[in-house]
């Protein structure tokens, strides 16, 4: 009898430590389209392939996307400092011109063929606008800043080509410069998301610059400043999980959304 109810006490507590999610109340971006895992990923991240799977064949909430900067302050939809690393071309993106960029494919996953080319964030803005204006975009700005504007000018820049889109309801600016969130967000009301870790001082600058929530990656997360920051009324974005004990290891109360690597293990530990 002892035995057994020692055993039902152990049962009990792991459950209780044990964090459930309530299924349908986390929305689901796919980092990058598919993901940067390449396992599972498909094609190349950021690539119009990538996006278009996400969202037209795993009907997923949204997508996170990365913007960079060119030297002559045109924006491309592109994550790595230098081309080198997915692309046939060479170079660090921020020193390069647009013109330079816009033959570059990207590399197919598994293999060395190139079919997807780099687009413009005036692409990806019309994309938007004709075929998922219904669905959320998360567009990371990346702040390599190396190009000879400074940060309210591009805010400046950005502002204007954001004022393409049919509506910016559904769109989150994300950045970890809060410098840039906050020149962007004195021009129009963007949705804008500090990417940091969910500490004292990821909690006060999103407080401080009157942003509109946190990306945090799963293992930099401090619940208690999670909690102020929701009690605040702000957005907590969390990234990073891969295996089945990395998404088990996160307390989903209260948070906004995911940005994930795989669709399938996503949608059946979210969704299904």
């Amino acid at each position: 009898m002892r035995i057994s109810i020692l055993i039902l006490s152990c049962i009990a507590i792991l459950s209780c430590n044990k964090y459930e999610i309530k299924k349908n109340s986390v929305l689901i971006f796919g980092h990058g389209g598919m993901g940067f895992d390449n396992l599972n990923g498909q094609f190349a991240p950021n690539s119009v392939a990538s996006i278009s799977k996400a969202l037209d064949f795993y009907d997923l909430d949204g997508v996170e996307v990365d913007i960079q900067f060119t030297k002559d302050g045109n924006l491309i939809v592109f994550h790595d400092d230098y081309l080198e690393n997915s692309t046939q071309c060479m170079g660090l993106v921020n020193s390069l011109n647009f013109s330079e960029i816009g033959e570059c494919y990207y590399r197919k996953q598994f293999s060395n063929q190139y079919t997807e080319t780099i687009i413009s964030f005036d692409s990806l803005i019309t994309l938007i606008n004709t075929n998922w204006n219904q669905k959320l975009f998360s567009l990371n700005i990346k702040n390599n800043f190396n190009v000879p504007f400074k940060i309210d000018s591009l805010g400046g820049f950005l502002n204007q080509k954001l004022q393409k889109l049919n509506s910016t309801k559904n769109i989150f600016i994300e950045c970890n410069d809060a410098n840039l969130l906050y020149a962007l967000k004195a021009r129009n009301n963007y949705q804008c998301m500090l990417v940091s870790g969910l500490d004292s001082i990821g909690a006060r600058d999103v407080i401080r610059f009157d942003l509109d929530g946190i990306v945090s990656k799963f293992d930099d997360i401090n619940l208690d400043f999670k909690h102020q920051l929701i009690d605040s009324s702000k957005k907590v974005v969390i990234y990073g999980q891969k295996s089945t004990m990395d998404y088990k290891s996160v307390h989903y109360k209260d948070v906004y959304g995911v940005q994930i690597d795989n669709p399938i293990a996503a949608l059946k530990y979210f969704k299904y």
